[in-house]
């Protein structure tokens, strides 16, 4: 099966989050991540700013745990 561009762009965000796919997405989507938290999350990992980056990650990590 070919991957299409939102999946690769789910696998790498993932992927720098340390976190499976399934796990990214049910995070992201969730009804308790807001639009804005879902917006620094994903530009943050995407930021060659590595403290934009660490907080990106830091946010993320509060949302998996709050699940």
């Amino acid at each position: 099966m070919k991957l299409g561009l939102f999946d690769l762009f789910d696998q790498t965000i993932a992927g720098e989050l340390g976190v499976d796919v399934k796990t990214y997405i049910k995070i992201i989507e969730d009804e308790n991540t807001t639009d804005d938290e879902q917006t620094i999350i994903i530009e943050g990992i995407l930021s060659d700013d590595v403290e934009t980056k660490v907080k990106a990650k830091e946010l993320f990590n509060t949302k998996l745990k709050q699940c």
